[in-house]
């Protein structure tokens, strides 16, 4: 499995540490690095890689702003900070970063670090609580739902939806037969299906919750979820995992 890094920080000699030290992971590759946030977000687009390094005060786009940026283009996306500026720690935890280093730190540090990314890119952590009761017996009212794509609307049973998130500031409904891509927000999305089974798990995930199988702890205060019928795994927050009432003996 190649695992594709970025590292964006305006201190050439601070991305070659960061380089030679997450390289040194196998299968690990760094496959473009920028000094200026415009610059950077062009080269994520274009270069989608599942992990990101960022510093914080950069010119162009700094790196609280630039992290919302990736996120809104795809919110599976690895941010880990690496700055001099511990002030910003809760702005960037706010956006899901799965990492916060205040320079200087030990270089082991950073290693830890990638190793845990890579960990569960492979899907080698042990899995936490089991889902696959959580939501029988809830009720649903109408079963089809119009999802409006681009030139036509789809019709659809909502028991089918897998999740629902963001890839590349579109909004992609993944199902049991496939996947299409709806002009709908995520919020008109999480209204429509108010009351059928679905927990607006994440800033960036709609998650059916007759689908998730088992839930794996994941960065700070978050959660992976394990999904029937696919291997992608969706995102649960600690404030939104408390509306199902059934994980405070997890925290920690």
């Amino acid at each position: 499995m190649r695992i594709k890094v970025f590292i964006c920080d305006d201190d050439p000699d601070m991305r070659l540490v960061i380089k030679k030290v997450v390289e040194e992971v196998e299968e690990v590759e760094v496959v473009g690095e920028a000094g200026d946030g415009f610059e950077a977000e062009k080269l994520i687009e274009d270069l989608s890689p599942q992990i990101i390094f960022l510093d914080i005060d950069m010119p162009g786009k700094d790196g609280i702003e630039l992290g919302k940026a990736i996120f809104d283009l795809n919110p599976w996306t690895f941010i880990v900070y690496v700055t001099g500026f511990n002030e910003y720690r809760d702005e960037a935890f706010d956006i899901y970063a799965f990492d916060y280093l205040v320079k200087p730190f030990k270089l082991n540090r950073l290693r830890q670090t990638m190793v845990r990314i890579k960990a569960i890119l492979e899907g080698k952590r042990e899995a936490g609580a089991d889902f696959s009761e959580i939501a029988r017996g809830t009720g649903t009212l109408e079963k089809t739902r119009l999802f409006k794509a681009s030139n036509e609307f789809i019709c659809l049973n909502v028991d089918n939806i897998i999740f629902i998130t963001k890839e590349s500031r579109k909004t992609v409904v993944y199902h049991t037969e496939g996947v299409f891509v709806t002009n709908e927000s995520l919020s008109a999305l999480a209204e429509k299906l108010q009351g059928d089974h679905f927990l607006r798990s994440h800033k960036g995930f709609i998650v059916n919750l007759q689908m998730v199988k088992k839930i794996i702890p994941y960065g700070r205060d978050s959660y992976e979820l394990v999904m029937a019928h696919t291997e992608k795994r969706p995102l649960l927050t600690w404030e939104n995992s408390k509306k199902l009432g059934l994980f405070s003996n997890l925290k920690g």
